[in-house]
């Protein structure tokens, strides 16, 4: 079992008990919400996330490439990667075979993508959430295969995904052609016996809300670090 210790986690969107939700947040590169689907303390959860990105200083404008994204959960929430199955299917067989080449108890969570692949406008792609050890993949469609971002949970208990900016990404990027424009996943509260994936802090503080911290770096330089707030009782 996992515990974080001090931030946030993202992702997004069926929503199994819709808590009073917080304001979308903006910043330069965009506007994200990220919410949980419960405002109990100790409770199990599910987790929601919807991201729209575009050029600083012009909403109509393309963002740089998204090279990393790093979501720290509030203190005391609990990730437990044992409870879902877990894929162990390697990046080739993502790639191939996508979500089908995970056992389907590892699937936590679906949603869309939306980007330009090689300068064409790709929209509303099918995106999946796989669970494994200590790490959560994102896979999602594309106009050929699929593309595969590992997302790892770090001792501190934050996330860190580094998102390919190209396919096939295996050898590195040397020319940087996938460019990602916005994404929603919805990741239920998932629990099997008395464990569950994902379990809200203990306490909800004065303020009345948890805080999840999320840090965007981009291909320009430039960082990004947006707190979203997820309301409690």
């Amino acid at each position: 079992m996992l515990q974080r210790v001090g931030g946030a986690v993202a992702l997004a969107v069926l929503v199994l008990s819709a808590p009073a939700s917080a304001e979308p947040v903006s910043f330069p590169h965009g506007t994200i919400d990220q919410q949980y689907t419960t405002t109990q303390p100790g409770a199990p959860s599910g987790l929601t996330f919807t991201g729209t990105y575009h050029a600083a200083g012009n909403a109509q404008g393309d963002p740089p490439y998204m090279r990393e994204q790093v979501t720290y959960p509030p203190a005391g929430a609990v990730y437990d990667t044992s409870v879902p199955d877990r894929c162990t299917a390697s990046d080739l067989q993502l790639e191939t075979q996508g979500p089908s080449a995970c056992p389907a108890g590892s699937i936590i969570g679906k949603g869309t993508s939306a980007g330009r692949v090689a300068g064409v406008f790709s929209g509303d792609l099918a995106t999946y959430l796989v669970n494994d050890k200590e790490e959560q993949i994102v896979v999602g469609q594309t106009p050929l295969l699929w593309t595969v971002a590992r997302g790892h949970i770090r001792p501190d208990g934050s996330i860190q995904f580094k998102f390919p900016t190209c396919f096939p990404s295996e050898a590195g990027c040397p020319v940087d052609d996938v460019l990602q424009l916005g994404s929603t996943m919805n990741v239920p509260a998932y629990t099997k016996g008395s464990g569950s994936y994902l379990t809200t802090p203990s306490t909800c503080p004065a303020s009345g809300h948890w805080e999840t911290p999320i840090r965007y770096s981009w291909a320009d330089g430039t960082q990004d670090t947006v707190v979203t707030q997820q309301p409690c009782a």
